[in-house]
Parts: C-alpha cells; sequence; structure tokens
C-alpha cells in the first residue's frame, strides 16, 4: 500500500475519539493537532509491551482457561480500503470457533465497556478478518488495571454502525465544519486548551 493510499484511511483509534466527542475529530484530521501525552498514557504503553510479551506465550485467549488457542498473534498492523481504516491489533487468537480479537485498555474496568472501546474492538475485528482471511466470532475488551475482560459476539449490527462511524468521521474531515461538541466530557480532554469552550 502506498502512503498515499494509508492518507485516504482513517486510524481505528479516532473511532474511539468520535464518540468520546466528535470534535477531537476536526482537531485531529483537519487542524492537525496531536492529543497532549499525559504519565497515563505513558504507563498504559508500557503496560501493553508486557501484556504483547504475554499473549505470544499464551495457550488460552486473553489468559483466560476456557477457549483453546490453535494460533495467536499480538500487534499486528493492518489495513482496509474496503472498510476505509488501518490500525495496530493488540491480540488475535484463532480458535476452534474463529477468531477472537483482544483490545487492551490501561484503565479501571467500567461496569460495563464503553460504546467506543466496543466499536474500536469490532473495526479492529474487521481488520483481523481481512488480513487473515477467518471470521472473527467475537471481541474482548480486556481493562489491565483491575485484569477484568468484557466478551461481546461479533453481529453484522455492530459491523455496519463502524461502518457509519467511519462515514462520519469522513464527512468531518472532508467538509471541515467544526462538529457540536460533549461538554461534559471536557474535563477529561486531551484537547481541552485548544477547543477552549468553543
Amino acid at each position: 500500500m502506498s502512503e498515499d493510499d494509508l492518507l485516504n484511511l482513517i486510524p481505528v483509534t479516532w473511532i474511539k475519539q468520535y464518540y468520546f466527542c466528535p470534535r477531537i475529530i476536526y482537531y485531529l484530521g483537519v487542524s492537525g493537532y496531536d492529543e497532549r501525552l499525559t504519565e497515563s498514557m505513558i504507563e498504559g504503553k508500557e503496560f501493553h509491551s508486557s501484556e504483547e510479551w504475554k499473549a505470544r506465550r499464551r495457550r488460552s485467549v486473553a489468559g483466560e482457561r476456557k477457549e483453546r488457542v490453535k494460533s495467536a498473534w499480538s500487534k499486528i498492523p493492518a489495513f482496509s480500503k474496503r472498510i476505509g481504516l488501518y490500525g495496530v491489533i493488540d491480540e488475535v487468537y484463532e480458535t476452534d470457533y474463529g477468531l477472537v480479537v483482544v483490545e487492551n485498555k490501561f484503565m479501571k474496568a467500567p461496569r460495563k465497556p464503553y460504546p467506543s472501546h466496543i466499536y474500536q474492538a469490532v473495526a479492529y475485528a474487521m481488520l483481523a478478518e481481512e488480513k487473515l482471511g477467518r471470521i472473527a466470532r467475537k471481541v474482548v475488551i480486556k481493562y489491565l488495571r483491575d485484569n477484568v475482560a468484557f466478551e461481546i459476539q461479533l453481529t453484522e449490527d455492530l459491523k455496519r454502525h463502524v461502518q457509519w462511524a467511519t462515514s462520519r468521521i469522513k464527512s468531518i474531515i472532508e467538509g471541515e465544519k467544526l462538529p457540536k461538541g460533549n461538554r461534559k466530557k471536557c474535563r477529561n480532554c486531551g484537547f481541552a486548551r485548544i477547543c477552549g469552550g468553543v
């Protein structure tokens, strides 16, 4: 894939950002800003590296004993012109029933996974299916600080929603218009200083 082709694709992480606040897409994709790197983000990257090493040695999905693993991959770069996305998938396991994609989050576990995390994981599963030529059956979102994992069955509705979100992200970038923000989340946003309550 050429650099020009890659420039026309959306990073999967932007799906998570879109659900947090659509304005972040404008700052990333139109204005060219980068999110401020926090200590928590740096710590998370280090923790991800140790998870990657563990994933390669696992004999079961995400360390759970119930599903035997035939093959395992970690940190897989993948892209799809058809879907319009690219990214690096945390972990993929091949089981007797199909692929299982694991998305690691370095944060405390919520009561249920955030929709932004679900759609991000589903997007990675779609990329895994295309790259590996096998059907993905479910995604696992693992919250590493508490070692809590949520399993979500992969459905066509979830895949369609990812495609819808991708089209919304593209329309923000192509239209170059600042979308309405989500003021409830300003306090926890790395773009709050740039956005300034506009």
